[in-house]
């Protein structure tokens, strides 16, 4: 099946916004931090405990984001979105039923996790077959729906929690997964939509040296952003900011994060996609040598909210690099290979940080690693093409 030339616009976008209210119902991922509390509490676990299941779920999103394009050639996107839909809504029935850590670790952890994956690679592949003269566009709306999720999904997910309590809460979610993943359905059975499939014939260009230098930026410019997003907080509040400081900084950082993946989408149409990607491994680097030059709550809340457009565009213009140079027809798979450099850097960098924190109680080495990383984020994309030729 190849996408369809002749949609209206109308069809176009109905695609367009299925791909973004899937991205944003599962974006709820990111808002595992407020289960944290009451898990630990109704189960008697321990914190350890209870981020192996959010460890878990990445890996096993991951490993959605790859078995979804092997699905492309043999169903249509609203089946797919059917398929993500089944895995999410049985995987959180199951830990909103259960009363012990394994009904959480196989409900949350590997059957949500894993729909959650599975639906980001095929509305992304769905939003690139909707408006294929504006991958930049598709990519940036589709990717930064999933930050806003998560941000709107915590701060829902909390009040929940505390009104309802966990069980209850993970049942809600469930139900909003099932009701986004219905309406998307519809949509993208009304756009008509397909994906496109590579042909030995087709003549892509595969140029394979395109993917390692992504692999590389997304890689270093992942893992400088999680390395100080993943203390945000914590670093306002060791430079002298108090509780609202920290909490104005990670709204911030999270708000910075959404619009720099929109933003970057919507410029990679516009410039090429090497000036995309310097643009947004400046802005990092600025960040954090604001707050190595000024050591002051200011100074970190500003760090980083420049750290999340940075995070945010990063993880924008390499996949549209990829979508760009080595063609639509093979950007599934050549996505969940890409993915593995987000899932590298989301396991190191908050580590690496909390392990030099612990070692000095400073997070000067650890903001002066990610300033050093970005660095070598912007020498490596200077090596991607001039023109998106």
């Amino acid at each position: 099946m190849s996408d369809l030339t002749h949609q209206t616009s109308l069809q176009k976008y109905a695609a367009l916004f299925a791909g973004a209210i899937v991205n944003a119902g599962f974006g709820s991922l990111y808002a595992w931090s407020v289960f944290i509390i009451g898990l630990e509490t109704y189960l008697g676990i321990m914190r350890t405990d209870v981020s192996i299941v959010f460890s878990l779920a990445i890996v096993t999103f991951t490993l959605g984001n790859f078995v979804s394009p092997y699905l492309f050639r043999h169903m249509s996107p609203a089946a797919l979105v059917f398929i993500a839909m089944a895995f999410g809504v049985s995987g959180l029935s199951i830990a909103a039923m259960g009363s012990t850590y394994l009904t959480v670790i196989v409900g949350y952890g590997l059957l949500f996790g894993f729909g959650c994956g599975f639906a980001y690679n095929t509305v992304l592949q769905a939003g690139q077959a909707a408006i294929p003269d504006r991958q930049g566009l598709a990519n940036g709306i589709i990717i930064s729906a999933f930050a806003a999720g998560s941000v709107i999904s915590a701060y829902l997910l909390s009040i929940g929690v505390d009104e309802m309590g966990v069980r209850a809460t993970f049942w809600l979610l469930a139900m909003t997964i099932a009701g986004i993943g219905v309406l998307a359905m519809v949509l993208l059975w009304m756009s008509k939509v397909r994906f496109l499939i590579p042909e030995a014939s087709a003549g892509q260009p595969h140029d394979r040296s395109i993917l390692y230098i992504s692999w590389i930026g997304f890689f270093l410019g992942a893992l400088a952003g999680v390395m100080a997003i993943g203390h945000t907080a914590a670093i306002i509040t060791h430079f002298g900011g108090g509780a609202s400081a920290a909490v104005m900084g990670v709204t911030l950082m999270s708000i910075g994060n959404a619009t720099g993946r929109l933003v970057a989408g919507w410029l990679c149409d516009q410039i090429s996609v090497r000036s995309v990607a310097g643009i947004a491994h400046l802005t990092g680097a600025l960040g954090f040598i604001v707050v190595l030059a000024n050591p002051t709550g200011e100074g970190a809340m500003l760090a980083m909210s420049l750290a999340g457009v940075a995070y945010g565009m990063t993880a924008s213009v390499y996949p549209t690099t990829i979508s760009i140079y080595l063609g639509r027809a093979s950007y599934g798979k050549n996505f969940a290979l890409l993915l593995t450099a987000w899932g590298a850097a989301g396991l190191l960098g908050p580590s690496i940080g909390g392990y030099f924190f612990d070692l000095t109680s400073d997070y000067r080495i650890p903001l002066e690693l990610a300033a050093v990383v970005t660095v070598l984020a912007l020498v490596n994309a200077m090596r991607l093409p001039r023109s998106q030729s």
